[in-house]
């Protein structure tokens, strides 16, 4: 739950807003929940008219309610103010990442019982993507249909220049790999720090 500072607009990080963690099973949130993920979810790539997209691997969506003060939770109205796949953070990790006041912020600021929850995290998200590499790999096994293209080389990054310091917060390489992904960071030169969100080691 994000809560603008006093006199404040916006929730986002760096604002002063009021960040209070609640969990997937929080009876205060129950009837939004169940609602959500039983009725809305599977409406949503239809209406963005993508219904034969999957749903994206790591996303947020930013709810408001809009009913009276004091309504029953049941009861409740909830409106979408924001869905976002495009550039989403981990809360628990704005420890690690620049401000004015913090310039060299980075990973090892992050308390270690945020690193925990963080882990929990990342780790579903890994669970979900070996679901999807795994389906995909069964795909491009079977034999190329119409349209298909999958002698297609790996993209070349030869040309792009590593700005980082250094790994830091990254786990260590798989000894036997399953599949080769690659994990991409953008720099924003014309940025403090960047760009948002970005720890001292340009991660």
């Amino acid at each position: 739950h994000k809560k603008p500072k006093e006199g404040g607009i916006s929730a986002v990080g760096g604002t002063g807003s009021i960040y209070t963690y609640y969990g997937p099973k929080e009876k205060k949130f129950a009837s939004l929940t169940k609602s959500f993920t039983s009725t809305d979810l599977s409406k949503i790539m239809p209406a963005l008219g993508l219904d034969d997209e999957p749903i994206p691997l790591w996303w947020t969506s930013d709810f408001i309610n809009s009913s009276p003060p004091g309504t029953d939770a049941k009861d409740e109205k909830w409106i979408v103010g924001e869905f976002n796949c495009s550039c989403v953070g981990i809360s628990k990790c704005l420890a690690a990442y620049c401000k004015d006041d913090t310039p060299n912020a980075c990973y090892t600021d992050i308390a270690k019982k945020d690193l925990a929850d963080v882990k929990k995290i990342s780790d579903i998200l890994g669970e979900k993507a070996i679901k999807i590499l795994i389906k995909a790999a069964k795909e491009k096994a079977k034999p190329a249909g119409p349209g298909d293209y999958f002698s297609g080389e790996p993209v070349d990054v030869s040309s792009l220049t590593k700005i980082t310091k250094d790994d830091l917060g990254l786990l260590p390489q798989p000894a036997k790999p399953r599949f080769k992904t690659a994990l991409v960071g953008a720099y924003v030169r014309s940025q403090p720090y960047g760009g948002s969100d970005k720890s001292s080691n340009g991660h």
